[in-house]
C-alpha cells in the first residue's frame, strides 16, 4: 500500500512539471465552457443539428477565450480558442445560410408539410426530389391517365388541382 501511495505522490507532488498545483477551483466561466462543449457535443445530425452543435461549440470556445484572457492571461490559450470561436462562427453562418436559402413554391412547401416532413426528410433531401420533379398542371375535365391505357413509369401525387411528378421510372 505504501507503494501507491509513494506513487501518487510522485504524480501529484513532486511532478517535474507541475511543482505546485493550484488548489481552488477555477472561475465560473471555464466551468462554463465545459458544460458548453459537452452539451455542444451532444448535437445530432443533419442541418439543425450542425446548427446546435456549432452555436454551443462556438459559445464554449468564446467562454474559454475569455477565461484566457482574464483569468489565466495566456495570450496562446486565448488566441487558439478565440480563432476556434471564429471557424465555429462562421461554420454556422454558412450552415444556417443553406438551410435559409431553400425555398420552394407553395404547391411544394404544402407536399412538404404534409408529406414529407411528417416522414422525417429534411429539406435538402426534398430540395433534390423536387429539383428533380416536374410540375404539371392539369386542366379542367383533363385526364392525367387512365388505367389500362396509358403506361404508369413515374409516381405522381396530386396537389391541389395540379399533377406533381416525382420521380421518373426510366432512371
Amino acid at each position: 500500500m505504501e507503494r501507491n501511495s509513494s506513487l501518487w505522490k510522485d504524480l501529484t507532488d513532486e511532478h517535474p512539471v507541475c511543482t505546485s498545483w493550484k488548489r481552488e477551483a477555477e472561475g465560473a466561466i471555464y466551468h462554463l465552457a465545459s458544460i458548453l462543449f459537452v452539451v455542444g457535443f451532444m448535437g445530432g445530425s443533419g442541418f439543425f443539428g450542425l446548427l446546435y452543435v456549432f452555436s454551443l461549440l462556438g459559445l464554449g470556445f468564446l467562454c474559454s477565450a475569455i477565461w484566457a484572457w482574464v483569468d489565466v492571461c495566456a495570450v496562446d490559450i486565448f488566441s487558439w480558442n478565440f480563432v476556434l470561436f471564429i471557424i465555429c462562427f462562421m461554420q454556422f453562418v454558412h450552415i444556417a445560410y443553406q438551410v435559409h436559402s431553400i425555398t420552394f413554391a407553395r404547391e411544394f412547401q404544402l407536399l412538404y408539410s404534409s408529406i414529407f416532413q411528417p416522414l422525417g426528410t429534411s429539406l435538402p433531401v426534398f430540395r433534390t426530389i423536387a429539383l428533380s420533379s416536374e410540375l404539371v398542371t392539369l386542366e379542367k375535365e383533363h385526364c392525367y391517365a387512365m388505367q389500362g391505357k396509358t403506361s404508369i413509369d413515374k409516381l405522381s401525387l396530386l396537389v391541389s388541382g395540379s399533377s406533381w411528378i416525382l420521380l421518373n421510372g426510366t432512371h
